[in-house]
């Protein structure tokens, strides 16, 4: 548990995870990015919270005075968001290989590496990317630790960021190929069984992404919701007047 918030004076709590901007996924990326700018801008009110659960970029990593230059148009936007008082959260996914302070310090974007749970009309929601649920990721588990340690990570902030995105590109590339040769329907199991767990433990929400597969269980004490994905669903989840339910942005 990265940290536990406690929200009050809100009207809406928006969720959304993985959109993948600049990977070759679903619709055309100008589509992708005109539908997230516009969806952004229709909740940009000081009333209103975002959460973003992850894989905003297929790939985000902050070298010291640089970042991926791809992802500007983008952050322009959660920069004017911000400003006009849309407060923001960021769970760092599988593709979220270091958050370096950027995002808090140039836009304004509160950011954890793990999970987050806090509180809202009395409700309790717990948050996470969701990368590691699943029971058959043993060897993904393992490489996060070896991605997320401060020795590796120095290592690769030595690296020119030309070589370090090539490199993270074709990761990436090669973890979609993988990806397509499996049936992510058989996870789900594994991810309700966490949200069952979570809300057992005094959780009446659990949200999270990375399946990219936008799902709704309900238990008898609580809900689990995947956001699924912002580059063909379009989906995310909306907490208002004491009820989370699952859309679908139609731009």
């Amino acid at each position: 548990m990265d940290q536990f918030l406690h929200l009050t004076n809100f009207n809406t709590l928006y969720f959304l995870s993985d959109a993948h901007f600049g990977a070759p996924l679903g619709v055309k990326e100008e589509i992708k990015r005109e539908n997230f700018c516009d969806f952004g801008a229709s909740i940009a009110s000081p009333d209103n919270y975002l959460f973003i659960l992850g894989d905003l970029f297929d790939f985000w990593f902050e070298w010291r005075k640089v970042i991926p230059k791809g992802s500007f148009g983008i952050l322009y936007h959660l920069a004017k968001w911000q400003e006009m008082g849309l407060k923001m959260y960021y769970l760092a996914g599988n593709h979220d290989f270091r958050l370096g302070g950027f995002l808090e310090k140039e836009i304004g974007i509160s950011t954890y590496m793990n999970t987050l749970d806090f509180t809202a009309e009395d409700k309790k929601f717990h948050l996470f990317h969701g990368d590691g649920v699943q029971k058959s990721d043993v060897g993904y588990r393992i490489l996060k630790k070896v991605f997320r340690n401060p020795l590796n990570q120095w290592l690769f902030l030595a690296l020119h960021p030309d070589i370090g995105i090539a490199l993270a590109d074709w990761s990436s590339s090669k973890s979609r190929e993988s990806n397509l040769l499996k049936n992510p329907s058989k996870a789900e199991n594994d991810y309700i069984e966490y949200a069952e767990k979570q809300i057992t433990g005094g959780a009446d929400y659990v949200l999270m992404g990375h399946t990219h597969r936008p799902l709704v269980h309900r238990f008898d004490k609580g809900c689990y919701i995947n956001t699924g994905n912002w580059y063909r669903a379009f989906s995310y989840a909306k907490f208002e007047k004491g009820e989370l339910r699952l859309e679908y942005y139609k731009g």
